[in-house]
């Protein structure tokens, strides 16, 4: 196996002279502890590049990529990288769900002009800080974040004492971000917000990590078969 450069962003792999194709680089500034790889090979390797990749680029190699592509799953699983996440991607309508929906529960709406949306926003960036901590930590300012990631309409509920503690946050059909501070409540808000949805939507999207509890408590109020997903892989 043979490396070569040909850009500040591109390797080049050789075999017997042979080329098998490019590795590139990029980076993510929200998610900047590691450098992310992306293939484009003509053929599987029979040796890994990783090492020298990880020694010149001197940081964390990572990788996300469709379960589907389970010849290169598994060269990089052979080679040092590990499964550090599963996201299951999930378009669903209420014939998908498991048991009914249960109304009991105080679910408010918000947009981006009522006064609490900043108090939801930094809701979500605590959240999402601390559910990424464990595999790719969010490296982006708290501004930075709350000026690109939140949509701008969602619900949220309030504990006993006049504090937030679930907020989802939505765009037309889609559950684009769910956190909570309160497992005893969250179910019954997914409850109450699909509800929400189904009322306007035949079906919902949403993302589910299975590092993200609130996600994956969304996810599995559905019938959902988890046969395909969207993985994140970490070479150290």
């Amino acid at each position: 196996m043979k490396l070569r450069k040909i850009n500040p962003q591109t390797y080049e792999l050789f075999e017997n002279n042979q080329s098998l194709g490019t590795i590139s680089t990029y980076r993510n500034p929200f998610h900047d502890s590691c450098i992310y790889l992306k293939f484009n090979l003509i053929k599987i390797p029979t040796t890994s590049p990783f090492l020298e990749i990880r020694k010149q680029e001197q940081k964390p190699l990572q990788v996300m990529i469709e379960s589907s592509h389970t010849k290169l799953v598994d060269f990089m699983l052979k080679n040092g990288f590990k499964c550090k996440r599963y996201c299951f991607e999930a378009k669903v309508s209420a014939t998908d769900l498991k048991h009914p929906l249960r109304t009991q529960f105080k679910v408010l709406p918000f947009d981006v002009k009522d006064p609490i949306y900043s108090k939801c926003c930094d809701f979500l960036y605590k959240y999402y800080k601390t559910t990424h901590e464990l595999v790719s930590p969010l490296t982006a300012s708290k501004n930075e974040f709350i000026t690109e990631v939140p949509t701008k309409t969602g619900y949220y509920s309030l504990d006993k004492q006049g504090r937030l503690n679930n907020v989802a946050f939505t765009e037309n059909n889609e559950i684009a971000y769910l956190c909570s501070v309160d497992p005893t409540s969250c179910s019954s808000f997914i409850d109450n917000l699909l509800i929400k949805i189904f009322k306007k939507y035949s079906t919902t999207f949403f993302e589910a990590d299975d590092t993200d509890w609130a996600a994956s408590e969304l996810l599995d109020k559905f019938n959902y078969k988890k046969n395909e997903s969207f993985n994140t892989y970490i070479y150290e």
